[in-house]
């Protein structure tokens, strides 16, 4: 899945069926890893230097360690306990307010006890990142790089997607539970993408308004921003809300998949 807190799902992107067949310039054998529970795939066109992998990996443990629910020791798990939170959990934490505030309250990182409740969470009580923390270090990831001098590229951690330059074509899943096709293909150069739905996982979204699961019929709601946080805290706000809400701002584009009954297996 994408995640635990009120969020999406986890694999409504597919980056490996269409992602890495390049138009011109073919792009790198991908490299793979796991981090933050989940795998992450990364994908670029040109030179790299050979010490790729480790710095992608690098960059996604640091932030595990910062934003981690599961880590005893983790920034995050430490803040909850009581202690103060350091430089970049807060920049995460002011970030998840910005969403929570604009979204009126159908974002919020602060219902780590909802999400226990609900199976999908440790104990205690406090705030739980996961619905916007991946987002975010996609986006470190992606600065990483580009620092590295590669700037065309396409990265993946667990269903939310950074593209660089160039154009790198991404298949969107259509809302169905028990197979895998696509609802349509999306074309992102220097833009993010993420989507949160419930239909592999029903009941698993939570409204942090009521506490409770969002029920709704199998749908997935995409984002595109020009950040992956900013897609990934929306696309769980958005499912939230419910199709009715589709323009946010200019810069992020807001794309519904809803099956339909009759597209249903039975």
């Amino acid at each position: 899945m994408k995640r635990a807190l009120v969020t999406g799902l986890a694999a409504a992107v597919f980056i490996g069926v269409l992602v890495f067949k390049s138009r011109d310039v073919p792009p790198r054998s991908p490299i793979t890893g796991r981090a933050m529970g989940t795998t992450w795939t990364l994908a670029w066109r040109g030179d790299a230097p050979r010490e790729l992998r480790h710095e992608v990996a690098a960059v996604l443990e640091h932030w595990e360690q910062v934003l981690s629910q599961w880590r005893a020791d983790s920034n995050l798990s430490r803040y909850n306990r009581g202690e103060p939170a350091s430089d970049d959990l807060t920049r995460v934490i002011r970030l998840a307010e910005a969403v929570r505030d604009a979204s009126g309250g159908a974002f919020d990182h602060r219902i780590l006890e909802q999400v226990h409740a609900a199976g999908y969470g440790p104990p205690g009580t406090g705030i739980d990142l996961s619905g916007i923390g991946k987002g975010f270090a996609v986006d470190r990831v992606g600065e990483r790089l580009r620092k590295l001098g590669v700037n065309d590229f396409i990265f993946e951690l667990g269903g939310e997607v950074l593209a660089g330059d160039g154009g790198w074509p991404v298949d969107v899943e259509r809302p169905v539970s028990n197979r895998h096709e696509s609802a349509r293909t999306l074309t992102l150069r220097n833009r993010a993408l993420a989507t949160s739905g419930n239909y592999h996982q029903p009941g698993h979204i939570i409204d942090p308004r009521t506490g409770k699961p969002v029920k709704r019929p199998p749908s997935s709601v995409s984002v595109i921003a020009a950040d992956c946080a900013t897609a990934d805290g929306w696309a769980t706000a958005l499912f939230v809300l419910g199709p009715g809400f589709r323009n946010i701002t200019d810069d992020i584009e807001v794309t519904w998949q809803l099956e339909s009954p009759s597209n249903r297996q039975e």
